[in-house]
């Protein structure tokens, strides 16, 4: 069950939106916060695509791999994120991305699911979750900013 994390109206049809995020080309140019990109497997973008990251979120700086475990143009995509530090604890967190046609646009949300060996305290998990909340809501800020300029030449 993945949680919301943020969503955003964006000036663009749905099949525009997927095809930005689909193509890594463009995440450097659309999210200042990405610090390190490198591609782990060969195109094209879609199921089992692999990624390690460095991303900027506040004052830390955080590495993962992330993986495409579901694939499913121009909805949805969804991800495992293998970061170390949680792993570390036997936890794994995934991410879902949906597009969602809009009058005038589309719709894009973010969901997360964590899960851990043990259940986590309420406020532990506001901990965990309030970086990325805050970081998910950047980025599609920034996405949004990315395609509707290029829409609009």
């Amino acid at each position: 069950m993945y949680k919301l994390l943020a969503s955003i109206a964006i000036a663009a049809p749905r099949e525009t939106v997927f095809a930005c995020y689909c193509d890594p080309g463009t995440w450097q140019e659309a999210l200042p916060s990405l610090v390190a990109l490198e591609m782990l497997n060969d195109p094209p973008f879609g199921l089992g695509t692999r990624w390690r990251q460095r991303r900027r979120l506040l004052w830390m700086s955080d590495e993962s791999e992330i993986e495409v475990t579901a694939f499913q143009p121009p909805e949805r995509i969804e991800y495992q994120v293998h970061n170390a530090k949680l792993a570390a604890e036997g936890g794994t967190l995934a991410l879902a991305d949906h597009m969602a046609e809009a009058e005038g646009g589309t719709i894009w949300s973010v969901g997360v699911s964590i899960r851990m060996p043990q259940p986590m305290p309420a406020w532990v998990e506001w901990l965990f979750v309030a970086p990325m909340r805050w970081g998910a809501r950047r980025d599609l800020r920034a996405f949004k900013r990315y395609i509707e300029r290029r829409a609009t030449g």
